[in-house]
């Protein structure tokens, strides 16, 4: 008949095998996975961010085209004096 240490040996060393067996699976298989999947999904952000912000960047250039000079003066913080056409 089996005595209870060596049920508790057993139930103790089951474990730790099942743990190492699991660490195993997770080092080999699991972990290189989800960072590539990780690396991909941080890849697709950040394009999807430059896209965003060279449409931003066109539509300000086309706003700035599209001023005469004395909005230029005023979108840049200056004060246009129209009586001489200069920006102070």
């Amino acid at each position: 008949m089996i005595s209870k240490f060596a049920a508790i040996v057993g139930g103790v060393g089951g474990l730790l095998l099942a743990f190492a067996i699991f660490q195993l699976a997770n080092t080999l298989w699991l972990l290189p996975a989800a960072r590539d999947e990780g690396r991909a999904l941080e890849r697709a952000d950040a394009l999807n961010k430059s896209m965003e912000l060279i449409q931003k960047r066109s539509q300000t250039n086309a706003e700035i085209r599209n001023l005469d000079s004395a909005g230029l003066c005023v979108a840049l913080g200056g004060r246009w004096v129209p009586e001489d056409s200069i920006c102070e």
